[in-house]
């Protein structure tokens, strides 16, 4: 099992309206298998990759305010203390931590940028059970309008250290650094040539050996793509969006 440092990501879910759909898409494209919880966890279901948890789903509750997506969940050691925080420095929560049985407590909030993300005290379940491999979670990024705010409230509630790694009449990125100097995740601001209509979020990137081919594979089963293959800082990948508009990446990771 990895290790997840305080305010690194650990966990990502999906909230669709219609997870048959969702799962039948995700199984075809990454292989996952699906156990789903006991009534201690609200039968919140698991996808498996090769009997190790990688992601969840849930059902969004006909006529919620929030689109279908992919939240980044962000570990914490007292997630009542992380809800104080967030409050405190210009975020706000959306209702009361929620226990997932012996798996975790975990709690849906929104930056001061109106980004939606999660945080997860972890219980028997620390976060991914794989990271790095085909078919399981590689890398995050935030997207946000509200830079300077982000970076202030990541670093105020996460102890977030980010290093510059804006190139010249670039939009503003860096890279966010865990307590114990590794990096967590990427944060790139959403420039005034983005359509207005595209809001601040998270993209939660997952592994593939081969972009061209994974993405053709989502293709044939109701993605859409919204940024062809290309090359970043991160790696080789593509972003795409699923069945109900879901936004997540393929990516070859850099590793080195």
């Amino acid at each position: 099992m990895p290790d997840f440092p305080y305010g690194s990501p650990c966990w990502v879910d999906l909230l669709v309206s219609d997870v048959p759909r969702a799962k039948r898409f995700y199984t075809e494209l990454f292989g996952w298998q699906w156990v789903a919880g006991d009534s201690a966890t609200g039968g919140y279901t698991m996808a498996l990759l090769d009997g190790h948890p990688v992601a969840g789903i849930s059902r969004k509750p006909d006529g919620a305010p929030v689109p279908s997506q992919w939240t980044t969940y962000l570990r914490v050691g007292d997630i009542d203390v992380a809800a104080s925080a967030i409050k405190a420095y210009g975020g706000r929560t959306i209702g009361r931590p929620v226990p997932l049985g012996a798996l975790a407590s975990t709690l849906i909030a929104v930056d001061p940028g109106g980004t939606y993300f999660g945080v997860w005290q972890p219980r028997d379940l620390p976060g991914s059970g794989l990271l790095d491999e085909p078919g399981s979670l590689t890398w995050n990024e935030l997207l946000t309008r509200a830079y300077d705010r982000v970076q202030a409230f990541q670093h105020a509630v996460f102890g977030h250290e980010f290093t510059d790694e804006t190139e010249p009449d670039g939009p503003r990125w860096s890279t966010a650094h865990t307590g114990d100097g590794n990096p967590a995740y990427g944060l790139s601001e959403i420039s005034d040539d983005w359509p207005a209509s595209i809001p601040s979020h998270w993209v939660a990137s997952f592994a593939t050996h081969d972009v061209a081919r994974s993405l053709e594979r989502a293709l044939v089963n109701g993605a859409t793509v919204l940024q062809p293959p290309f090359d970043g800082p991160y790696g080789f990948g593509a972003v795409v969006s699923g069945p109900e508009g879901e936004v997540f990446s393929l990516l070859v990771p850099d590793l080195d």
